[in-house]
């Protein structure tokens, strides 16, 4: 009787996908995601913050398609009539509607339905933590990931008071890593710092001539990257996708087809990173010895 050692494939490295925050850039993420499935790349948990929730949501429930035509048909009509102001609130939209939107599109479904492990991030103001959420109604974690303070009224969920993801966790690394994943690919669609800064004027050697609104929009991007930097350093990424796409403001709703083109080619210009991870990853699957009797 002698022993010998048999093949056996070891699973290789679980892939997640980490969509950050950022309003209407967040469209951007439809273009990486269909790069990533043109190239046969398909994440085996997805993570959202914010408008990455939303994207996430349509992808894992295979619900892409519908959203892509969606938001490339929409304009500042549709938008008004899916906003339910609420003044004197601390918020100037409830957000009611807006859940009923994506119920409309991705269905009435719940975290524990998805096909893949998926999570939203939101932040919550009573306790100051970043809270992840991937059980229960995905239409009410969605509507909690994305109340921007100021914008959307928070979310009470027992005795916590829940906003925007971003203001915790703007591009959500590390639920990708809670959710299991060995490997990350992040998107960024707030990272071209430059971009947005040049768009509005502000340059090197040049006097600043823009509003208000301009220099806060711009001032608060800075303090989201620092954000976003600082939690990359303890929740680092694998490969980071970021879509050149700073001249587009956060509200531009109806340059869905640009972001989405712009998310594909930024995905396209990493694409040889993201393969070499991919390739290292199927190096490492090298067969493991398995006592066998023969």
């Amino acid at each position: 009787m002698t022993i010998k050692a048999s093949k056996q494939t070891k699973p290789r490295p679980t892939l997640g996908l980490a969509l950050g925050g950022g309003g209407a850039l967040g469209f951007a993420h439809i273009g990486v995601i269909k790069a990533l499935q043109d190239r046969g790349v398909q994440p085996d948990a997805v993570a959202g913050t914010s408008i990455g929730a939303i994207v996430g949501a349509a992808y894992v429930f295979g619900k892409l398609g519908q959203m892509e035509e969606l938001i490339s048909q929409i304009n500042a009509l549709d938008m008004i009539q899916h906003i339910d102001l609420k003044l004197w609130k601390p918020g100037l939209i409830g957000g009611d509607r807006i859940v009923d939107l994506i119920v409309q599109q991705i269905g009435d479904v719940r975290f524990e339905d998805a096909a893949i492990p998926f999570a939203v991030i939101a932040a919550d103001l009573t306790h100051d933590r970043e809270v992840l959420i991937r059980s229960g109604p995905v239409a009410e974690g969605i509507r909690a990931s994305i109340s921007l303070p100021g914008i959307f009224t928070p979310v009470q969920q027992g005795d916590a008071l829940l906003i925007d993801g971003g203001m915790k966790n703007p591009v959500p690394i590390s639920a990708c890593r809670a959710l299991g994943a060995e490997r990350v690919i992040a998107v960024d669609v707030t990272g071209d710092y430059e971009g947005q800064a040049h768009a509005v004027g502000i340059k090197p050697g040049v006097p600043f001539n823009g509003g208000i609104v301009e220099l806060g929009t711009v001032a608060f991007r800075m303090i989201m990257k620092e954000l976003a930097k600082a939690r990359a350093v303890i929740h680092p990424a694998d490969v980071t996708v970021v879509p050149k796409i700073g001249h587009v403001k956060p509200y531009d709703f109806n340059r869905a087809e640009e972001l989405i083109a712009a998310g594909r080619a930024a995905t396209e210009k990493e694409w040889p990173q993201i393969e070499t991870l991919l390739r290292a990853d199927r190096a490492d699957q090298r067969p493991a010895p398995k006592a066998a009797l023969d």
